[in-house]
């Protein structure tokens, strides 16, 4: 085999975040919005080029060129050449419609994407476990001490709750009869930052603020539950919720407040900030014939708007 291709997914956080930095479970989806990665041989040199549609172009040998954008790239394909015993030869090839710095998960999904191609270009046969587990090194070179849920996700696809320090456990939904549409406020989000502030805020108020995350914590147990029955009504519903709480803790603005009703007056079943806050995206859940609509709407306020089925598949293989 000279050539091997495989596609990972992006993800969204339904319920849970910032909550889930002290230790309140959090609920994760797949969104059909995909990076997909091919590997080649490369004759010549023992080095590994990759090269994207995003970022350039850039050839690594060793540990040398950190800096670069593309450098997580190459520590994933490394660690797979090194299972393998390859020394370099390869050309890894990235497109990805994931936007980037989004919440959604995007290096995680390069890197799960990479994994996959290079082991099947080498003649590995990976399990999903294996590839998640060799993607989040690359993703420590991106965020230091990730909590793991982007690779997670992004292999195994579907939805899974996560629970810092007690892990995974997948959730059996079938999510054909509804769409998520993200909105983009335009505004810049810092994670680090928000995350500070949100702590900040708990330190300052324990009293007040213990309650609201055990309510947080009481909410995502709730939306497992109801998105296994199917019972997206109750899911849209705790989503509005959960953006109160997260409204409580002071990541909201008056930007992504406009997106968030619009988006319920225009026929959401719910809708809340997803990820950070302070800026960066909203997330509706929609009948699946109610998308459109909802996205029409949102129009007229963000910068850029997607339609996004949920994707019960991980990692694709071609």
């Amino acid at each position: 085999m000279t050539r091997a291709a495989a596609s990972a997914p992006g993800k969204v956080i339904l319920v849970g975040e910032h909550f889930v930095v002290e230790g309140q479970p959090a609920i994760a989806v797949a969104v059909d919005v995909r990076a997909r990665v091919t590997a080649e041989e490369l004759g010549g040199e023992p080095l590994v080029e990759v090269v994207s549609r995003e970022l350039g172009r850039a050839s690594f040998t060793g540990d040398e060129g950190r800096e670069s954008p593309l450098y997580p790239v190459y520590v994933a394909a490394r660690e797979v050449m090194r299972l393998a015993g390859r020394v370099g030869g390869l050309r890894v090839r990235v497109e990805s419609d994931i936007p980037p710095a989004a919440g959604m998960g995007s290096s995680a999904a390069v890197a799960v994407a990479t994994v996959a191609a290079v082991s099947r270009l080498l003649g590995l046969d990976l399990s999903a476990e294996e590839v998640s587990r060799i993607a989040y090194r690359a993703e420590v070179v991106v965020h230091g001490k990730p909590s793991g849920i982007d690779n997670t996700i992004s292999t195994y696809g579907g939805a899974i709750a996560y629970r810092r320090g007690e892990g995974f456990l997948r959730l059996d939904v079938d999510f054909s009869p509804v769409r998520l549409v993200l909105a983009d406020s335009g505004i810049p989000r810092s994670t680090g930052a928000m995350v500070a502030k949100v702590r900040s805020l708990k330190e300052r108020y324990p009293a007040v603020l213990d309650p609201i995350y055990y309510a947080a914590g009481r909410l995502a147990v709730e939306v497992g539950k109801a998105l296994e029955r199917g019972d997206f009504e109750v899911v849209g519903e705790l989503m509005n919720v959960n953006h109160g709480l997260l409204s409580a803790v002071g990541v909201s603005n008056r930007r992504l407040e406009e997106l968030v009703h619009a988006a319920r007056e225009a026929g959401a079943l719910g809708a809340k900030i997803t990820g950070a806050g302070g800026g960066g995206l909203i997330v509706a859940l929609c009948w699946r014939e109610d998308a459109e609509r909802v996205a029409e709407a949102l129009e007229q306020l963000a910068t850029r708007v997607l339609v996004a089925p949920i994707s019960a598949d991980g990692v694709r293989y071609g």
